[in-house]
This record gives C-alpha cells, structure tokens and sequence, in this order.
C-alpha cells in the first residue's frame, strides 16, 4: 500500500471504521434443477431486512449443460433494502469525522510519535478482519428470536458507549485504542448484514447490474464521507477534540432506530440443527477457498494492500512543516471525499463493463506515479515551480481520490463474484477479511520503516525515504496481475455447478 490515499484512509490516518471494506450472478430456468448448496448460516429463509422469502430461483440453477441463466436485472431489490443498506455504508463514510479530531488528540493530548498512531490506527481495524465471525453469531445465535435486529442495534450501542468514553474518560493511549476498536468492531459487525445483503441481490444479476448495485450503495458512502471530511475541520475552529468525539457518539444510535423501523420476521427455523451444521460449513467454506479461482485472486487483493502505507506520518508533515491548520485539513479531505464519488461514478457509468485486468493495473501504475509527485511536496521543489503548497495538497488529493476508487470498485464487484451459490454473504465476508487484513498488515510495515527510518514528530528528516518506499512497492504485486480473472465471468457459480455435478458423480 502506497502514500497515496487509499479510499478507506485520510491523510491524518486511518478511519478504522472504513477500512477497506466494503460485494454477484446466478439463477434461473433451465432443463432440470441440480441440488442446491444453501448458506443457512449467511441465509435466511427470508430477507433479514424486507422480510420477503427468498425465492429458489434466486440461487443459481445449473441446467444439464451447466447453463447460467441470469435473472430480470433489478428483480428483488425494494426501496427498503436500498435505504438500510445505504444508510450503513452512509455512517461508515461519516464516521471518518473523527478522524482529524483523533490525530490532533493523540498528537497533542496523548504526545504520541507518527510511528505510534499509524500503529494504534491501523490496529482499530482489526474487528474488520474477522468478519465472518460476526455472521455466524448473529445466525447461530437469534436474541429474542431475530437475527438481524438485536445485533444491529448492540452495534450502535457499541459505537455510541465507545466514542462516549473518548469524550469523558480517556487520558491514556491503550484506553483510547481500545475504545476506537469496541466502535470499529459495532460499525463492522453492522456493515457485515448490509453487505450480505447487497451480495444476496446481486447473486443472479448481470455485471453491469452488480456494478450499479455497488456504486450506488458505496456512493452513499462517499456521500458521507464528504460530510465528514468538511464538517470534521470546520467543527474543530470551534470545539474540542473531545467534543467532537461526543458529536460522534451520536452517530452510531442511528443505526438503532433503522433497526427497529427494519422488517424482519422471527426465526422459528431448528437453531440446533444450524449450530450442529456450522462445522460442516466451515469445512465447505474452505473447500470453496482452496479454489484457484478464488485464492488466487483474493491473495494478490491481498498483497496490493499489504504493501508498506505512510499512514499517520503526513498528518505530523502537515502540521509541522507546512503548519496547515485543521481548516484547511478538512478541506484537503473534502476534496478528496468528492472525488471519492467521482470515482465511484466514473467506474460506474464508464468501466462497469471493463475487465478487471486492465483497470487494476493502469490506475496502480497512475497513481504510482502521482505519488511519486509527493516528493516535490516533501522537498518543496513545488513551491520552485510557482504552486502554493496548499494548492499542490488539494489537486494531488483529488487526482489520487478518483484513481483510489476506480482502483478499489473493481475489487469489491470481483470479490462478489467469486462467492460460491449458498455461501455468497460468507464467502464475501471472508474474502473482504483478507482485503482489511492486508491494510492492517501494510500499514504496520510503514509503521515499522517510519521507525527504523527514525522519523517523529520533531524530526522528518528521513520522511521522503518513507514516501518513496510505499508509492515504489506499491506495484510489485502487479507482478501477480495473472491471478485476477482476465474478465466478468461469475467463478463463483462455476465452482458452484462443478461442486454439484460432482456430488451427483458421487451419489451415482
């Protein structure tokens, strides 16, 4: 992972609530119906949200010559699914308002190193690689009887306590760190239902369809984000850190209230059965893994996150050498949050239909290439060229945020079409898993360099040797380019009917 700013991280470091996170084909007719693989854990017999039953002909059905007949684009998906699941996504981008209030603390309050926030920042984002978990609790284990609700309102209750402390009670760096993860851990466990959710519609759906279905609900997410970026400078002319994090604490108790105004019939299915089963689903589900169709792709998503990331560092760059206030900070990040949605739109209504390939490797090589301009900024060579240090930071934003996401979409449109039919919600999860789990790893890697390199907050001497590092690794997991499917082919369903038809072999 490269200095440039990654869709999920602002420059003053990273949201944990947004770590890279964020989803397709299938159903049909056909000349006669295979033996389905259901996921009971991840599926309900009825829409967790809308209450409306899921139909057979929202799985995949493999004809006898293994034909995939995909369903009436849009077929299934209601007004409410679109506001639960794109209110989700919209308190993820919003949640970033923290983000700024959070460096100044650690910086200021806490006296923290850069080395030292990238590490507790990036360590927030842990929860977001254990998603599979959440799906299986809230599944195996109904509270009250339902499913979704209960887990959905503990996880703005989670948030809510977690920002309450950081505005009341904390004045030492490992209690704050663990109240950013209880909330990182209350906004992932609620951003697991709503993108098990988006998988479920877009299981039967065409390309083009699931691309839309993404930058629709990951647009709200920008939305948010914009919000977030301006409001989270602005506020800071006028209060606290610490008031800020209590304003944050609103934000989480939303999702109770969607929760409740949410339709979701009770579970009245064999709990016992479905817990007895879930040894055997995760023998399944890693059967499906071990699929070169799946591991290769989700290891080289892997490795393009994992490459070493400035993280924190910049913050402490534009505070003390460049003095920018947290004004201009936020607007730095309001561009860049614009963008963001520019870049989903772009990939949306221009590439939605563009193999993977070719998208992943120019916009890394791009922004590569951008970054590498980061150096002018460090050596202030830009500022030799007649281009205000301000200016330079807002259109350098805005470039490497529309690059980010054009970079990132392609990504969670794939990772959903890699899920096996039965296990679409389980296999996403895990698959985004290693995504987050690869920007933990990245940047903990440019923590550990900011540190060998001897770079703090009062000496930034070795900062560019840091920038160079991170935007040249950045494209050595090009290298494994091959690993990525060379078009839009659903491999999730392929592995899907060539599990079924060698069942039948089986029970022939």
């Amino acid at each position: 992972m490269s200095s440039w700013p990654d869709p999920f991280e602002t420059r003053e470091g990273a949201d944990p609530g947004l770590a890279a996170d964020l989803p397709w084909d299938g159903p049909g007719g056909g000349y006669q119906k295979q033996p389905e693989i259901r996921d009971h854990m991840m599926m309900p017999e009825k829409d967790p949200i809308s209450g409306i039953p899921n139909r057979n002909d929202s799985t995949v059905t493999v004809t006898s010559l293994g034909d995939l007949n995909p369903k009436t684009p849009g077929e299934g998906v209601t007004l409410m699914f679109y506001f639960v699941t794109s209110w989700v996504l919209f308190l993820q981008g919003i949640s970033s308002m923290s983000s700024l209030a959070v460096s100044y603390f650690y910086k200021n309050t806490l006296q923290v190193e850069p080395a030292l926030l990238s590490t507790i920042t990036s360590l927030t984002a842990l929860p977001w690689t254990i998603k599979p978990l959440y799906g299986f609790l809230s599944d195996g284990w109904p509270i009250l009887g339902y499913r979704r609700k209960p887990y959905l309102i503990i996880s703005g209750i989670l948030g809510s306590v977690s920002w309450f402390c950081m505005a009341v009670l904390v004045n030492d760096v490992w209690f704050g760190f663990v109240c950013m993860f209880i909330a990182s851990m209350g906004m992932a466990v609620s951003n697991v239902i709503a993108e098990g959710m988006v998988v479920e519609k877009s299981r039967g759906q065409t390309q083009e369809f699931a691309s839309h279905l993404q930058a629709f609900v990951h647009g709200a997410q920008a939305i948010g984000g914009i919000i977030a970026a301006y409001f989270g400078g602005f506020l800071l002319q006028y209060l606290a850190d610490r008031h800020m994090f209590m304003l944050c604490a609103v934000f989480p108790l939303t999702i109770i209230v969607v929760a409740l105004i949410s339709p979701e019939v009770r579970f009245d299915g064999d709990l016992t059965a479905i817990r007895s089963d879930m040894a055997g689903k995760l023998k399944e589900l890693w059967e499906a893994f071990q699929h070169p169709q799946i591991y290769k792709p989700v290891a080289f998503v892997f490795m393009l996150n994992a490459t070493p990331a400035t993280g924190a560092t910049w913050f402490y760059f534009y505070t003390n050498v460049l003095h920018f206030s947290s004004t201009f900070l936020g607007t730095i990040n309001v561009v860049g949050a614009i963008c963001s949605l520019g870049g989903v739109l772009i990939f949306g209504n221009f590439l939605a239909n563009t193999p993977f390939r070719p998208i992943l490797i120019w916009s890394t090589i791009i922004s590569t290439v951008f970054g590498l301009s980061q150096l002018a900024l460090v050596f202030g060579w830009n500022r030799e060229w007649g281009i205000p240090d301000a200016a330079f930071c807002i259109g350098e934003s805005a470039i490497l945020s529309i690059l980010g996401w054009i970079n990132t979409m392609p990504i969670l449109v794939l990772a959903a079409r890699l899920c096996p039919v039965g296990m679409e919600a389980t296999m996403y999860a895990l698959i985004m898993s290693v995504n987050n789990l690869g920007g933990v790893i990245g940047t903990q890697f440019g923590a550990l360099i900011t540190w060998g390199l001897g770079v703090t907050d009062s000496n930034l001497d070795n900062f560019w040797i840091l920038v160079l590092i991170c935007n040249l690794s950045t494209v050595l997991p090009l290298v494994f380019i091959g690993w990525i499917p060379p078009d839009g082919e659903d491999y999730g369903a392929e592995i899907t009917a060539e599990s079924e038809r060698s069942q039948q072999k089986q029970k022939a």
